[in-house]
């Protein structure tokens, strides 16, 4: 799996004392970062799950058919 779906997603925080500005901010901020992380990681995750199935297509097509073995038409 590639780094990027690993790394957890790091959202704002509030300083010690916040006011009603900052905790309205962080609101924006957070969701933002979410969507952000979110988008990130699906593209990761997706373009895994597209090597694979790629890899896998490969594999299948380097396997000669269990027919074409039993009629020896590889050789």
């Amino acid at each position: 799996m590639p780094e990027t779906a690993r790394t957890p997603c790091l959202v704002a925080t509030l300083p010690a004392e916040p006011t009603q500005f900052d905790l309205e901010l962080a609101y924006v901020q957070r969701g933002a970062e979410i969507v952000a992380c979110d988008a990130r990681r699906d593209l990761a995750v997706r373009t895994h799950d597209s090597e694979h199935a790629d890899e896998a297509a490969w594999l299948k097509a380097q396997r000669p058919s269990l027919w074409r073995r039993l009629i020896g038409a590889d050789r």
